[in-house]
């Protein structure tokens, strides 16, 4: 994922120090297909060029960007389909990460559950390599638990905003084991 010259410039006076950097993620989910309902909700997915991982639709929000533009943005740029927020299905914290160049953040998502207005889904930037509807019941098996966790909240139509439990970490609320940190 190309970094934001934003980010950049932010780089140049901080270096490698933590940043918190706003980000959404955005769940489209398609219950239809062709006038019919389908058996099972398909949601689209990205399959990312730096490290082959199929995802949900993300990326880091813009200085002043309103988080709803920020996912339309992002499933824009990185799919051609135009959606729209239906929701905000939850948000959370995760990070720290640290990249290979020894910058390092963590992140705030807002996750939005959206749907499809026009267009047909195909990789349109360097981002990703794949794009694709996949059932819900058949989602890649190397899919993260992170990842399965957003889709789970989208999926859970009309119900409130969703969080981690307060004190918890995201890994955990997934059912991943907590990370121990010195």
């Amino acid at each position: 994922m190309p970094t934001p010259d934003f980010i950049r410039d932010l780089r140049r006076h901080v270096g490698t120090a933590e940043l918190w950097i706003p980000a959404v993620r955005a769940v489209v989910v398609r219950r239809r297909a062709d006038g019919r309902v389908l058996p099972s909700p398909e949601v689209l997915l990205v399959k990312r060029s730096d490290d082959g991982a199929w995802t949900v639709t993300a990326g880091i929000l813009e200085p002043g960007e309103d988080p709803a533009d920020g996912a339309i943005r992002e499933v824009q740029e990185e799919t051609a389909l135009t959606a729209c927020p239906v929701r905000v299905a939850g948000v959370f914290a995760h990070g720290p990460v640290e990249y290979a160049n020894g910058d390092r953040c963590r992140y705030l998502d807002t996750v939005f559950e959206m749907e499809t207005l026009d267009g047909e889904p195909r990789v349109n930037d360097d981002e990703s390599v794949d794009v694709g509807w996949f059932p819900v019941t058949a989602l890649p098996e190397s899919l993260a638990e992170d990842q399965r966790m957003v889709i789970g909240w989208a999926l859970d139509a009309g119900a409130p905003a969703q969080f981690t439990e307060p004190g918890t970490s995201h890994a955990e609320a997934a059912g991943e084991p907590a990370a121990q940190h010195d």
